[in-house]
């Protein structure tokens, strides 16, 4: 009997390792600048990433030379755990301007993504009337909200999009290194960082989505300097 036991469990330990390795589409979207190459860098590669120029911004090629429809980039698999934590991550690195949105949904729905990872930045502290964050999100929540079917797909993706929805978003506050004061701090090592202004601007959104019944998980990171970013993306993973 002590022997069944042990291989019973020796079995279990074995099976709940393996689910760290079954690959998981994540989507990671959000307006240019918002840190979403330097993120998808972080994950591939840990420790301080170089600052970004403008020759480094994400862009898109056309399918063909007389298309309109924008080629989507490859997606790779990424390993990333955090306090005992771990998953294999599959994304691609599409960019955030105004022009690029529609690829975020077609990427969503083509891959069958179950993992929205929506990318800010302070920008809009910084400046009221920019509304490149609010922009980007509220693009999508529009999108998921009235189940838009973007150009590009075939039939069988179209079909699929209409039940189409993620399981989970998260909205991750980034470069907190140069946000994050430490009454914001303390919030976050509290477990209230959605209490910090950073996400008011956010909110009728997170509660549209709460309304379409898609879980918002929301965390701050700092994908430059590497802080809180595998545990952020984990623990939102679980909700």
């Amino acid at each position: 009997m002590a022997y069944e036991i042990v291989f019973a469990h020796g079995i279990w330990q074995v099976l709940a390792r393996g689910k760290n390795f079954i690959p998981h589409n994540i989507g990671v979207y959000g307006a240019t600048e918002s840190g979403k190459t330097t993120l998808d860098k972080q994950f591939t590669t840990k420790g301080e990433v170089r600052e970004l120029g403008l020759l480094d911004r994400t862009h898109h090629d056309k399918t063909h030379f007389i298309s309109r429809e924008l080629k989507l980039p490859s997606a790779t698999k990424k390993h990333i755990k955090s306090e005992g934590l771990e998953r294999t991550i599959v994304s691609s690195d599409i960019g955030g301007h105004v022009q690029y949105h529609s690829m975020w949904l077609r990427d969503m729905i083509k891959r069958k993504v179950s993992t929205v990872v929506i990318v800010v930045d302070h920008r809009h502290l910084l400046d009221s009337d920019n509304l490149a964050n609010q922009t980007a999100l509220g693009y999508l929540v529009r999108a998921l909200s009235t189940k838009t079917i973007p150009k590009g797909l075939t039939l069988r993706q179209r079909l699929r999009a209409r039940k189409y929805a993620p399981k989970r978003i998260i909205l991750l506050a980034n470069k907190a290194d140069e946000w994050l004061d430490e009454e914001g701090y303390d919030l976050w090592d509290k477990g209230f960082i959605a209490r910090h202004s950073i996400f008011d601007v956010f909110r009728e959104d997170m509660y549209a989505l709460h309304e379409v019944h898609i879980p918002v998980y929301i965390d701050a990171i700092s994908a430059r300097y590497g802080w809180n970013v595998e545990n952020a993306v984990l623990q939102g993973m679980k909700i």
